[in-house]
């Protein structure tokens, strides 16, 4: 019952937010616009869904790699941060 109501609470603020933010003409405009290039867009790719496809599998290997350079960047600097803790560890032993 609580989250159900934080939910509606959130939702309605937003839905409030929204319609008192758009009393701003540049805001209206803007809104306008986008929501004219996403229909484009989606007229677009409802006529040629192959292209969708192919925009879709380019985009995804893009995050791909990204990730997985980021990854490989991250597995390296903890490789390097216990290679350092090692290190650290040999040479309070030998002191």
């Amino acid at each position: 019952m609580g989250k159900q109501r934080l939910i509606t609470g959130i939702l309605t603020g937003a839905i409030v937010g929204g319609l008192i933010t758009l009393s701003d003409r540049e805001t209206r405009s803007y809104v306008t616009k986008k929501i004219q290039i996403c229909g484009n867009k989606t007229a677009y790719f409802a006529k040629n869904p192959a292209e969708a496809i192919h925009q879709l599998n380019v985009n995804y290997a893009k995050c791909s790699e990204q990730l997985a350079a980021g990854l490989t960047s991250a597995l390296n600097t903890l490789h390097r941060l216990q290679e350092l803790t090692e290190k650290i560890e040999k040479r309070d032993d030998n002191e």
